[in-house]
């Protein structure tokens, strides 16, 4: 009996042998792709790269004809031209702005405040304003319509003296400008 059990237990482990081989559709499949790349390759290199060297041929052709039509004197004056324009914009972008300013007054001066004297800092880029106000109030107003601007770091009032009699009041004021106000032209 022992023999019966251990045939049953070999039949019921049996199975098929494995073929050892090279799948033929993986083979077929990389073969095309070799193929195709082989096929691109060459059409890349002598049809593509000819086309390119022919066209390269003719726009030397061309660029030749156009330098041989301007004269030497004509191209060395044409490149100090260029110089100097490239050395005016250079020099035109480093410088500030300062002119900014007057438009900026103009456009954020409430009617009843009028300036006495102005000085601009390049450095600080600031300006520091002495001017009269017909009341404080309207002092007031024209410090908060600074503080409101998108062109103005910081607006400070220095000091300021009020004379009853009149109701007018003297100030010193100063504004800071951001960064960029002074970088192009407004």
């Amino acid at each position: 009996m022992p023999d019966a059990k251990q045939n049953g237990a070999q039949e019921q482990f049996i199975t098929e042998p494995i073929s050892v081989g090279l799948p033929w559709r993986l083979l077929i499949f990389t073969g095309v792709l070799f193929t195709l790349s082989i096929f691109i390759y060459f059409g890349l290199h002598f049809g593509y790269a000819s086309y390119l060297d022919s066209r390269s041929q003719k726009l030397d052709i061309q660029l030749a004809q156009l330098s041989n039509s301007v004269s030497q004197e004509d191209q060395q004056r044409f490149i100090a031209f260029y110089s100097q324009l490239s050395n005016l914009k250079q020099a035109l972008g480093m410088h500030p702005f300062s002119g900014n300013v007057f438009s900026f007054l103009e456009a954020n001066t409430l009617p009843q405040v009028f300036y006495t004297e102005a000085q601009y800092s390049g450095a600080s880029s600031g300006v520091s304003l002495n001017g009269v106000a017909s009341s404080l109030t309207t002092l007031a107003a024209q410090l908060a319509q600074f503080n409101k601007a998108p062109q103005i770091a910081n607006a400070s009032l220095n000091s300021m003296s009020f004379d009853p009699k009149t109701s007018i009041v003297s100030f010193s004021m100063g504004l800071t400008f951001q960064s960029d106000f002074f970088s192009k032209p407004q």
